[in-house]
């Protein structure tokens, strides 16, 4: 299993992952949104997370994205295997992370 770089991510980049691992697959556009940052830079963070191998992107035309079925017009990220399993054997990389801090 690849070993993830984890000392390389930011507050902002754990918030991320949080936020995917407990709430499953989103796009840049409703993440920033939620989380009130900028979309560019939320597209840059998704990007370099997914080149870093914490994410990888959700592929086909429909999904289930938060318990319901979506047509993918945007593209959706999700956790990687290994960012999972870490993170299932780590919830201590998570706990009080908020935007709010």
């Amino acid at each position: 299993m690849k070993t993830l770089p984890w000392k390389e991510l930011s507050k902002e980049d754990k918030i991320l992952l949080k936020d995917l691992y407990l709430n499953g697959a989103d796009c840049a556009k409703f993440i920033s949104r939620r989380f009130n940052w900028e979309l560019g830079a939320t597209m840059e963070r998704l990007k370099r997370l997914e080149k870093l191998g914490f994410l990888k992107r959700v592929s086909g035309r429909f999904a289930v994205i938060r318990g319901k079925f979506k047509h993918m017009n945007h593209t959706y990220y999700e956790l990687t295997r290994p960012a999972k399993l870490y993170l299932r054997k780590h919830p201590e990389e998570l706990e009080g992370l908020s935007v709010k801090d």
